[in-house]
């Protein structure tokens, strides 16, 4: 990349590997993959951490409630995937056991 170019979140190398293994990306899903990428990896851990963001993609696919805590707290997360991924369930979990008893 020469001075003064800019990469959309599309082209960034680690969106690229993520659309390799899982196919296209939402633009939610693209940021919230460039949000958790640190980017200080060495090659084994980029490889670990494009498996676990595949997982955590494919989590929030299926479940909305757990993909509304991940998108809400991932900007700000410092953390791990797996730690954000049991906050993400014990929130939801809790959440839900407070609808089904006030129902």
């Amino acid at each position: 990349m020469g001075v003064g170019e800019i990469h959309t979140i599309d082209e960034a190398p680690i969106v690229r590997e993520m659309q390799g293994l899982i196919g296209p990306l939402t633009g939610d899903e693209a940021a919230l993959v460039r949000a958790l990428t640190p980017a200080d990896l060495s090659r084994g851990e980029m490889v670990q951490h494009l498996f676990q963001l595949a997982d955590l993609v494919a989590t929030v696919r299926r479940d909305e409630a757990t993909a509304d805590y991940v998108y809400a707290i991932a900007p700000e997360w410092d953390d791990s995937i797996e730690l954000l991924v049991l906050a993400a369930a014990i929130s939801t979990a809790v959440e839900r056991h407070d609808l089904a008893r006030a129902a």
